[in-house]
């Protein structure tokens, strides 16, 4: 596997064209229609609802997920001809392919009752392979480049106002699918809320043209597979890649990516209401980032990491036990979204500060990263397989015990829950091995 080395892409006439203040509302335009595009198709509710309208079983569900995971990892092996070619002009030619790969879904509904179940879902598996891929590229392109974009001296207040202004996007995106799909009953709701995605997807390609920089660079690459292997030697590293695995596979790749078939098929919500849990969770989670952030800086990432974890294991357990086909189920769902919301920022703001701070050695960043992300992408593809699978294993009538309702989603449930505690106890380990805080025995 290649290695990179620090060697610009672009000259120092990059960092001084044009006036910076011009470049950042242009940046700031395209993230926040690229997370709108996300949230109207392959990274929201709204598909999860989609492939179920078109009468996909959890099983073929839980594989269509899993391939966008999987293919992160095989954008390590494109970076050097990434390099070569380009940044930018891959990127645009990724972002603009994938753009047009799911403008092909909205003609899956109108050929899917001429073909047959077995031909649609082979087509729909077609179209997302074929968008993973070009995301995968394209994201392997976009950060190096986002490098160049925005000036250190401000990238801290911009990332903030990045975040601000994806989160309002996303949420006025999905209240605007949410009354789309009440309105529009059927599949049609759903086309018509891709289309708007699409569009959205092109403008947003279109919004990154004027960015300078990722200019085609002349880079040297060596092997380092024995690099990779000291990272895997060091036991920081796995205690970490143990304990941020399970969060993965146990709170979101299994549990969170099936919610939205789980809060329509068992508790009773319409499509339009499950999309508004959606906006709960994103405003509650930028409410609470700034709380999280201060009490990492103040306490450290580790101990802010595991109350996270520790408190998200309340959530699966909260939607086995939330009231089903009731007045109140709404606001149950929404009260939980809300938890979720609040303690998934908690551990993306602590597992970020304690990855970067704590566990990678500075000088062995870029192995530490590859290897990481190939961890992350295989276990956020194993765990929509393996809720599908059970999913339609468990698939019966609902019933109680103990006066807890049983259904399908119970296992899913109990074993997120499950491989939530079990990260707490493996990330405890990590108390005498942290290298950015003071050890204390």
């Amino acid at each position: 596997m290649p290695r990179l080395t620090d060697t610009p892409t672009s000259g120092p006439s990059v960092a001084r064209s044009g006036n910076r203040s011009l470049r950042l509302p242009w940046i700031i335009s395209h993230d926040t229609l690229n997370q709108m595009f996300s949230a109207l198709t392959y990274f929201g509710p709204v598909f999860v609802l989609f492939l179920s309208e078109l009468g996909l079983p959890k099983t073929q569900i839980g594989f269509l997920l899993s391939l966008l995971p999987f293919c992160g990892p095989l954008a390590l092996f494109v970076a050097p001809a990434v390099a070569r070619v380009g940044v930018k002009r891959v990127f645009l030619v990724c972002w603009s392919g994938r753009t047009a790969v799911t403008a092909l879904f909205l003609l899956v509904p109108w050929m899917a009752p001429q073909t047959g179940a077995e031909t649609t879902f082979a087509v729909v598996a077609t179209l997302v392979m074929a968008f993973a891929l070009l995301r995968a590229v394209g994201e392997t392109a976009f950060y190096p480049w986002f490098q160049e974009m925005v000036p250190p001296a401000i990238r801290g207040r911009f990332s903030g106002i990045r975040d601000l202004f994806g989160l309002l996007g996303t949420g006025v995106s999905l209240v605007a699918a949410s009354y789309a799909i009440e309105h529009v009953t059927g599949i049609a709701g759903y086309v018509l809320v891709i289309g708007a995605g699409v569009v959205i997807g092109f403008i947003s390609v279109l919004c990154a043209f004027p960015i300078p920089g990722g200019a085609p660079g002349r880079r040297r690459y060596t092997s380092h597979s024995r690099a990779l292997r000291q990272a895997l030697d060091d036991r920081v590293f796995r205690i970490y890649l143990a304990a941020t695995g399970l969060t993965i596979l146990g709170g979101y790749s299994m549990v969170y990516a099936f919610v939205p078939l789980f809060m329509k098929e068992q508790v009773g919500l319409p499509d339009s209401d499950i999309l508004l849990l959606q906006v709960v969770s994103h405003c509650a989670g930028l409410l609470s980032c700034y709380a999280w952030g201060w009490a990492a800086d103040r306490y450290g990432s580790k101990p802010v990491v595991m109350w996270a974890v520790g408190l998200m294991v309340l959530v699966p357990l909260c939607w086995w036990v939330m009231p089903r086909h009731h007045a109140l189920s709404f606001a149950a769902g929404a009260a939980i979204a809300l938890l979720w919301g609040v303690f998934n920022a908690g551990w993306s703001v602590g597992e970020q500060r304690l990855f970067y701070v704590d566990v990678i050695p500075p000088e062995k960043k870029t192995e530490y990263v590859a290897v990481f992300y190939a961890w992350m992408g295989l276990l956020g593809g194993l765990g929509p397989i393996a809720a599908g699978v059970a999913l339609d294993a468990f698939d019966g009538p609902s019933g109680h015990w103990l006066g807890l309702p049983v259904g399908p989603f119970t296992p899913v449930f109990v074993v997120g829950a499950v491989l939530l505690g079990t990260s707490v106890l493996i990330m405890s380990r990590l108390k005498s091995a942290m290298r950015g805080e003071p050890t204390r025995r």
